[in-house]
């Protein structure tokens, strides 16, 4: 288990202290359980974290293995009263916020795959998920779920970038540290309003898809194009035979650099 001192500590370093922690043994998914705290219309932010799942999710109901020597945390951040259109952002700026931490503790440089895949060395680190709790159109709290590999990476044959760990790179961070890390980020996302145009230029930068050829699948039609941009909303401009198209949510897969 995390250390929940510790947590508190490394947030305090931050200058977080409005968050209230749980560090659960062997959830089935902290973002399970931090849906399950909002329901009880908690204070403020709540971060829910683990080192391992049973159960862990991912986007449109797919497991997410979560094996242990891995970090699995949920942020609870209120919205704020916003309308759920007004917080679109908060799956990309999610994106941004545990790059940067993983970046800062383990010294390394992250890169995104739209919409919200941290990757490192071509191979995934870090899966993001994000729930709201409260009325569809105007929630009431937003759950941000992040799993990162630190020293060891689950098996999966049939991924588009095999999983990568920390370890297999040579690298290291404290889980309590990066959890705090990411927690940071996340509340100030929410204190900016989950607004993406705030991120939008180091998204960009860390984008691996712009200038890529890309294949993505809409009303069961697969279609390939050009990534040539990124909106202030977070959407993605695509090329195609047809003329341009914005995604602005969904699945992408990223064609070799050697493809026609």
């Amino acid at each position: 288990m995390l250390s929940e001192s510790l947590l508190r500590e490394r947030l305090t370093e931050r200058g977080v202290t409005v968050m209230d922690i749980r560090t659960p043994a062997a959830p089935d998914s902290t973002n399970n359980i931090a849906k399950a705290l909002a329901r009880q219309n908690p204070p403020g932010p709540v971060l829910v974290a683990a080192d391992y799942q049973t159960g862990g999710r991912g986007r449109q109901g797919k497991s997410f293995v979560s094996p242990p020597g891995g970090l699995y945390l949920s942020v609870l951040l209120p919205t704020g009263g916003r309308a759920a259109r007004e917080i679109v952002g908060v799956t990309s700026c999610a994106a941004v916020a545990v790059a940067r931490a993983v970046d800062e503790l383990a010294g390394c440089r992250t890169r995104i795959k739209w919409v919200n895949d941290v990757l490192l060395d071509e191979g995934k680190l870090a899966g993001i998920l994000c729930e709201t709790v409260g009325e569809a159109a105007h929630p009431d709290w937003v759950v941000v779920g992040a799993g990162v590999n630190l020293c060891s990476a689950p098996l999966l044959p049939d991924a588009a970038y095999p999983p990568v760990s920390l370890a297999d790179a040579g690298l290291s961070a404290e889980p309590e540290a990066l959890a705090a890390g990411i927690a940071a980020n996340l509340l100030e996302a929410a204190q900016r309003g989950f607004s993406f145009a705030a991120y939008a230029d180091e998204y960009r930068a860390r984008s691996i898809v712009l200038s890529r050829r890309i294949a993505f699948t809409q009303n069961g039609v697969t279609t390939e194009g050009e990534a040539v941009g990124i909106g202030d909303d977070g959407s993605l401009v695509v090329r195609c035979a047809e003329g341009e198209c914005l995604l602005t949510s969904g699945e992408i897969s990223v064609r070799p650099l050697s493809s026609p």
